[in-house]
Order: C-alpha cells, then sequence, then structure tokens
C-alpha cells in the first residue's frame, strides 16, 4: 500500500507558512506500515486540485489532502471535490448545531458562511472536527481512498487520529513495531560508522533501520512487525551501550523533560545565565509541565555592565578575556548559582552572529557553563552555522551538558 500527500494552500508556495502537516502525516503513516511515495504543495486554484489528485492517483492507494476547508470564498477544496467525484452537497443539521454551539462558547457571532460548513458531500463519509469547524472527508473510489483534512495543524492531527485507526483495521496492515532511540552530541556518520556491524545484522533480520538527524541530536529507529519486538528491544539495547554519554532517551523524550524528571527526582534547583541565548534556554525549560518544582528563573546578561551587575563577572576580565570566554562563562555559572539561590546553573555566552566573530573567536564560537554549590564545568563549543542554528545548538548543548553532570559521566570523563 503506496501513501500520497496533498497540501493546498498559497500562502505554503509563497513562504508565509510552513509545511508542518506533510511531516507529521507521513509519520503517522510510516507506523502502521504505510510508505509515502510524493508529497505535494499546491495552488488553491481548481486545475491545481484536480491535476494533482489524478497524478496521485494514478500511483497511490490512499491520498491524504490538507487545506483549503475554511468558510472564505478563496477555501474552494471542497467544492472541487465535489464536482471531482461527481458528488452533491447535503445540509447537517447537527453539524451546523455544533459549529453554532462553538461560536456562542466563545462570544462570536454565527454567520451564514459559517453554517455553510455544515455543507457536506453526500457520498464521502464525513470526520466531525471536534478542534474546529471545518468537517474532515473521506471519499473512496476504484478502491482508493482519498481523504481531505483542513489545514490547521492541530485540527488535522485530531482528525487523522480517527482515521488512521478505522483504515488501519479497514485495510488489514497488520501489527508493526517501533522502538526509537536518541542521541545528543554524537555526528550521524560517527554512529553509522561504529554500529554498521549491527546495522547489518538488522537489517538482514528483515528489520528497518532509520537515522534522523536534528539539530545536535540524532534519532535511530527500527521498524518491523510485532512478532520482532524482543528482537529490537535487543539490538536498541546494544545501540545504547556503545554511545552511554551520547544516549538521553527513547521515543518523544526531549532533553527538557529529560533533565526535568532528574532534578525533581534528586529534589534540586535550577536556574539559567544566559547571553547569546538571549532567555531561548529559559524558553525551552518552562516548556515542561511542572517545570516551577525545580526551575527558579534565568537572568539574561546581554550586555558587559549587565554581567557585571547582576551576576557579578569581575570588570576586567571582561575586558582581557572578552564575554565569550572560558575565565567569564564559569563566573556567569557560580554568579547563577549564587544570585539565584540554585542547585545547578546552565549559563551560556557566544557569538551567534552574523556579525560580531574574528580570526580568534570566529561567528559560532560558544561557551558552556554548568554550575553546582561545589564545582564548574565548562566547554568551548564551536557551531559556525547562521544565527538560529547557533542559538538552537547552544540551547540543546546546554541541556545536554546539564543532564551528563546530571548522571556523572562529565565526573568519570565518558
Amino acid at each position: 500500500m503506496i501513501a500520497e500527500i496533498i497540501t493546498i494552500g498559497d500562502e505554503i508556495l509563497v513562504g508565509q507558512t510552513v509545511d508542518t502537516n506533510s511531516a507529521w502525516i507521513a509519520n503517522q503513516l510510516r507506523l502502521i506500515g504505510v510508505p509515502v511515495r510524493q508529497i505535494t504543495s499546491i495552488a488553491d486554484t481548481k486545475e491545481a486540485i484536480v491535476n494533482a489528485l489524478n497524478t496521485a492517483l494514478q500511483h497511490a492507494d490512499i491520498v491524504l489532502m490538507t487545506g483549503g476547508l475554511g468558510p472564505t470564498k478563496d477555501d474552494i477544496t471542497k467544492r472541487v471535490l465535489v464536482e471531482y467525484f461527481d458528488d452533491e452537497l447535503v445540509f447537517h443539521e447537527e453539524i451546523s448545531a455544533e459549529i453554532e454551539a462553538y461560536f456562542n462558547s466563545i462570544g462570536r457571532p454565527f454567520l451564514e458562511v459559517n453554517r455553510q460548513q455544515a455543507m457536506l458531500p453526500k457520498k464521502s463519509q464525513v470526520v466531525r472536527n471536534d478542534l474546529g469547524t471545518a468537517s474532515g472527508m473521506w471519499f473512496k473510489k476504484d478502491g482508493k481512498d482519498i481523504i481531505s483534512m483542513p489545514g490547521v495543524p492541530y485540527e488535522m492531527k485530531g482528525l487523522l487520529a480517527k482515521i488512521l485507526p478505522e483504515f488501519k483495521e479497514h485495510h488489514n496492515l497488520g501489527e508493526f513495531y517501533h522502538r526509537t532511540v536518541l542521541f545528543q552530541g554524537v555526528p550521524e556518520s560517527v554512529l553509522a560508522d561504529e554500529i554498521s556491524d549491527l546495522e547489518n545484522e538488522i537489517r538482514g533480520k528483515g528489520i528497518n533501520m532509520s537515522y534522523l538527524p536534528s539539530t545536535g541530536q540524532v534519532k535511530i529507529r527500527l521498524t518491523s512487525t510485532l512478532d520482532k519486538k524482543e528482537t529490537i528491544a535487543t539490538y536498541i539495547e546494544q545501540i545504547v551501550e556503545r554511545f552511554p554519554g551520547a544516549f538521553f532517551g527513547y521515543e518523544e523524550d526531549k532533553l527538557e523533560s529529560v533533565i526535568g524528571n532528574l532534578l525533581a527526582d534528586m529534589g534540586a534547583t535550577l536556574g539559567t545565565v544566559e547571553s547569546c541565548t538571549g532567555g531561548a534556554l529559559a524558553q525551552r525549560i518552562v516548556s515542561v509541565p511542572g517545570s516551577s518544582a525545580y526551575y527558579k528563573g534565568s537572568i539574561v546578561s546581554y550586555a558587559y555592565e549587565l554581567k557585571e551587575s547582576l551576576v557579578g563577572v569581575a570588570n576586567d576580565d571582561l575586558w582581557n578575556y572578552g564575554a565569550v570566554s572560558k575565565e567569564v562563562i564559569e563566573q556567569m555559572a557560580r554568579g547563577g548559582i549564587e544570585k539565584l539561590n540554585v542547585d545547578y546553573c546552565i549559563a551560556t555566552s557566544g557569538i551567534a552572529g552574523p556579525e560580531g566573530g574574528t580570526e580568534m573567536k570566529p561567528v559560532g564560537t560558544v561557551w558552556i557553563a554548568i554550575g553546582t554549590k561545589h564545582k564548574i564545568y565548562s566547554k568551548k563549543f564551536q557551531f559556525r552555522q547562521n544565527r538560529e542554528r547557533n542559538i538552537e545548538s547552544t540551547v540543546v548543548y546546554g541541556l545536554n551538558y546539564l543532564r551528563r553532570v546530571l548522571v556523572g559521566f562529565e565526573d568519570r570523563g565518558e
């Protein structure tokens, strides 16, 4: 069984909106053993929609579409699909009542244009949208499935969560098993080289192995049928054993959640002193529900004078060594421990770019320190990327540096 994904929207084509829907849909399909042959982004026009459908249905067994189901005149997907499948629109009184109740609950008027969203194709299976006003539509043609969903990501996810279990059961796709293991700070190429012998074994047993890199991190995912669950678990364990210091979790674990759990278990507190990350580190930490149990706050000391007055960095060291230096970052971490009265502190200082670099300290040079009440750890990192990536890398590496300190890897040199 093969799938294709079609995203509809001029906002995607002109770069105003990033298409995150396709990546999420493709991942969900992979989890039930359905590969995606192609992802296509098209304009909000009848010609584009019809051509994309004609092409997709030549190759795919299931076509998933997002976008163009809103209440405005430029949202034409529903009308085009009705004509394409030789269908007609019928009014769904119960859906209209639900949409009206939704608008009443948020204190907005229920207009005729909103009522029209309860006009839906007669021959399609309507999939009610519990998170919005645009229902999903599930068409069937010549044994193939065409599913149209709204483009709003959280609404699309809610609909697909309803659709995929039924689709999986209807097509008897069987049970697939997946395990994902997460690493930070080790390049994808190094991982692949060090486990090449295992990879050959894994693939030889009919298990698919994927490398999924992102900023500073690599995921390794093993996929096969449910009967290979124990075999996959054994190989995952062997992979982790080869990179104990870089391994930080499984499946959808995030570094900020991992360190949060460690701190909560220890009954310890955390603070941050940020320069080049400008609060991004704090934002990542507080994105975890319950982080107030261990996270106290941040000092964003971007300017020299604030590094002195708020954190206690020595003026001479700032001017002699510069803000991006071992001497200054260690004082920032130490100052964070004292000023915030915490057990651990992450401090960041670097040259995010695109300007400010020198021959000795090029753009992407970052110092990160982890402060404790008894010891300061510090490292220099060289990212050499654009500003956004440099900041993101600093956040990721800072979180992982703390994790390594918390679990003892830094003291053991692993």
